[in-house]
């Protein structure tokens, strides 16, 4: 996998050393179907800069990932491509001595459980925080077009592809009982006039 990158030399230089590397993934997996007529969300095409800092006792990573994403419009339902871009920045936490090789031991509240740790081996996967940066910038309610006319309410008819055969003026229920009376106005005033 071209998302795992092995740190062990940087992390013995001193803080404030950096390394540089760009990445490549043919797909990465953001989410499993939640609904059992859903499809996985797969993101295409993964490709990005990362940029890795040693600090004391962690490692950050920064840089930015482009990938291609097929959503569904939240109007009209159709299924279309759209492309992401995405900043990383990210903390990886230093879980084991890179001379030793023992366990570090850490202060009580130093570890978080929404940041990432260095494996044994010092080696960085950038998989599920990608995944997690990714997921992050999909619009909250994806368009096809900034235009899209969306769904007849009444028949369902996608209505990019033309008008539907439904009643243009729909009446509020709630008005209803006024429309009752202005007809039958309208009809003793006809009446009236003649």
């Amino acid at each position: 996998m071209d998302l795992v990158f092995n740190v062990a030399q940087l992390m013995k230089e001193p803080v404030g050393a950096h390394r540089s590397y760009d990445f490549a993934e043919p797909t990465l997996l953001l989410s499993e179907p939640i609904h059992e007529d859903d499809d996985e969300l797969i993101a295409r095409d993964v490709r990005g800069h990362v940029k890795f800092t040693r600090l004391n006792g962690r490692l950050r990573a920064e840089g930015a990932v482009d990938a291609d994403v097929t959503l569904r419009c939240s109007r009209c339902l159709e299924t279309f491509d759209t492309h992401l871009h995405a900043p990383l920045d990210e903390m990886f936490l230093q879980t084991y001595d890179v001379s030793s090789g023992l366990p570090l031991k850490r202060e009580e509240g130093e570890e978080d459980a929404d940041t990432f740790t260095l494996d044994r081996n010092h080696m960085v996967d950038l998989a599920e925080p990608l995944r997690q940066t990714l997921l992050v910038s999909l619009p909250l309610q994806p368009l096809c077009r900034e235009a899209c006319a969306g769904l007849c309410p009444t028949c369902g008819k996608n209505l990019n592809d033309g008008p539907c055969d439904c009643p243009t003026e729909e009446l509020d229920p709630r008005l209803a009982a006024l429309a009752d009376l202005l007809a039958d106005e309208q009809t003793a005033n006809r009446f009236s006039n003649n």
